[in-house]
């Protein structure tokens, strides 16, 4: 039902500029790895063989729902309880909207969700066929966006305690199954780039440009090395015509009268990347608070709330965007309930419901009563998934390139989760392992 519905209002999805740009490099089969190609080579294939667009939005919200549905029937409660933590989580106007993109953040999301249900259940059932699915969904989801990688590594240990219900884990066997994990969807998501990538560029020197602009700015001296800029650029120039914007990264290389380079067109050399480090790593360390003051900015833009005087972070995107010859976007499908829906959204933007602080939040309270209850099953799951929502939202202080809220969709869809199942882990007493749900033969 849930799926239905979801489907129903939000068919044929968003496409802001990045999701336009993936599909036509599904369409020619041409993968820039500004990106992670994983889910642009999935989009090509579901292209090949449903010929729309969307097939792509249908796959996130079936794999969405399906991890939802699993999740909860884990849960050991009343079925209506079960039931209204499915709708909660899924049909609430943050998750539909984030859900609608058709892009990284939501591909990861649904592989998360599912992976996450199946492993639950493979700890209720002693599922082989679960653990290695979920396995599998996981590694891939790790692949799916560069900073992946620290949302998978606490399903480790999860995937340890489903294989070996009986056993109780050491801090070694702990970190050893972190390890496994990180390694293993590294090595995975080398593997796919190499396979697939037809083009290739370096991400972190727009970053690092950006962060240079912003202490710049701050300490009234041009920090951004001569060659990545066109001849008269300075810092009132940054300022007047807001290329140096704390929301997005993109106004320093489109709002600027002389012109800065990103990287994308014109690539840098290993010479002029490394000198990019260098004034990178310098301004850091000569103007640490300035750095800060600008990092911390940019997080209160993409957790906080979005009111007040401008500038806003980017709560969702509402768009189709063509690009170069992209077919015209199916129609939707109820056009004035998804008018609803983005009207709704707009109200909502500027309170704390649009916001992803009180999330985060949800899933730190949800991660410290998991941990003190962790020696069951229940707690285990909240503590892994509470976890992965954490350190995946935390890697966005240093690495955020701009304030748009569909970064923090996972943390967003794992708060509920997390905390119900927190607050139905039994806690054990003197190190003693709680009621596990697991009930299979050992």
């Amino acid at each position: 039902m849930g799926f239905a519905c979801a489907l129903t209002v939000l068919y044929p999805g968003q496409y802001p500029f990045d999701s336009a740009y993936q599909l036509w490099q599904a369409r020619h089969g041409i993968y820039s790895n500004i990106t992670p190609v994983p889910m642009i080579g999935l989009w090509s294939l579901l292209l090949h063989v449903f010929g729309n667009p969307a097939s792509l939005l249908c796959l996130n919200l079936a794999l969405f729902w399906a991890g939802l549905g699993l999740c909860f029937q884990a849960l050991p409660a009343r079925a209506w309880v079960k039931v209204s933590g499915v709708l909660l989580t899924g049909l609430n106007p943050l998750a539909l909207v984030q859900m609608a993109h058709l892009l990284s953040d939501a591909h990861m999301t649904a592989l998360l969700a599912l992976g996450a249900g199946l492993l639950v259940q493979s700890l209720r059932t002693g599922s082989r066929m679960a653990i290695l699915a979920a396995c599998l969904l996981l590694v891939y989801a790790g692949t799916i966006r560069q900073n992946a990688l620290v949302a998978i590594v606490p399903f480790g240990p999860l995937v340890l305690m489903a294989l070996k219900p009986r056993w109780r884990m050491g801090t070694a066997a702990v970190l050893v199954s972190m390890i496994i994990a990180g390694t293993v969807t590294l090595a995975t998501g080398m593997t796919l780039d190499r396979m697939l990538a037809t083009e290739r560029r370096d991400l972190w020197p727009m970053l690092a440009l950006w962060d240079l602009a912003a202490i710049s700015v701050a300490t009234g001296e041009l920090l951004l090395p001569p060659f990545t800029h066109g001849a008269g650029l300075d810092v009132e120039e940054l300022r007047e015509t807001g290329a140096f914007n704390p929301v997005s990264v993109t106004s320093l290389f489109s709002s600027s009268r002389s012109g800065v380079n990103n990287g994308f067109i014109e690539p840098y050399s290993a010479e002029q990347r490394w000198t990019i480090a260098k004034a990178w790593w310098k301004a850091i360390a000569d103007h640490p608070f300035a750095y800060l003051s600008h990092r911390g900015r940019t997080a209160s833009l993409l957790f906080g709330r979005q009111s007040g005087q401008a500038p806003h972070g980017i709560a969702y995107y509402q768009a189709r965007t063509d690009y170069r010859d992209n077919p015209p976007l199916p129609a939707a499908w109820f056009a004035n309930a998804q008018g609803r829906l983005y009207r709704l959204a707009d109200q909502l933007s500027s309170t704390w419901l649009f916001s992803a602080l009180p999330l985060v939040l949800l899933n730190a309270g949800a991660f410290w009563l998991a941990w003190r209850r962790r020696g069951g099953a229940e707690g285990a799951f909240a503590a892994g998934i509470s976890a992965s929502a954490l350190l995946y939202a935390a890697s966005f202080l240093p690495l955020a390139p701009s304030a748009e809220l569909r970064y923090l969709t996972w943390p967003i869809i794992a708060a509920l989760p997390a905390v119900v199942f927190a607050f139905s882990a039994r806690s054990g007493k003197h190190g003693e392992a709680s009621t596990p749900l697991t009930s299979h033969a050992p």
